[in-house]
């Protein structure tokens, strides 16, 4: 078992991190370059029951659908849900299939829920995915990962985060002109890795 140390990235530098990995999974997959650099914006976290209150309507004022991944300093604060932080990936339906098209997966069917939350949560793993390996290659503890939990529109209930946390950064991605991707991102204190 790999030792660690507290040796925080900073909040900003795991922001940065977060925009290294949407840029180079969409990139990868879907062949986008971003014109210009994303907007990257500290926001105060709405709390509602304990829980991070997340609106989707908010991101494009049209119908948005939205994962959250959640992270995990080890297999143990997995086991208990013990978060050290969430990753929220918010696009809007007709966009996501448009996406998928570039990506070489089948046409999302617009009309089928089930399909657009399936659809979302497929990228907000492969992007969560691509963020734990920036964390890691950073020289940061490999971060364990939950099942993705999507939504559209709104999540109700709100979405688990580490509760101390009182800021969040949303990430503006623009790509083909216009603004196609928001995530959010609140994180703890990633241990370092010795």
């Amino acid at each position: 078992m790999t030792e660690s140390r507290i040796d925080p990235v900073g909040f900003y530098d795991q922001a940065r991190l977060l925009c290294t990995a949407v840029q180079k999974m969409i990139h990868l997959k879907g062949g986008y370059g971003f014109a210009a650099e994303p907007d990257i914006l500290e926001k105060r976290i709405v709390q509602f029951n304990q829980r991070m209150r997340v609106d989707g309507l908010s991101k494009f004022g049209s119908r948005t659908v939205f994962s959250a991944v959640k992270f995990y300093a080890g297999v143990d604060e997995l086991d208990r849900d013990a978060p050290l932080g969430v990753m929220i990936i918010f696009i809007e339906i007709d966009q996501l299939s448009r996406l998928f098209w570039s990506f070489d997966y089948p046409r999302l069917d617009e009309e089928d829920d089930a399909a657009i939350l399936d659809g979302c949560g497929t990228l907000a793993n492969l992007i969560a995915g691509c963020f734990v390996k920036e964390i890691r290659d950073a020289g940061y503890v490999h971060l364990q990962m939950s099942h993705f939990e999507n939504h559209i529109n709104t999540a109700i209930n709100g979405i688990n985060f580490m509760p101390n946390q009182e800021t969040k950064y949303e990430i503006r991605f623009k790509f083909q002109g216009n603004r196609r991707i928001t995530a959010e991102l609140s994180m703890g204190h990633i241990p370092r890795a010795v």
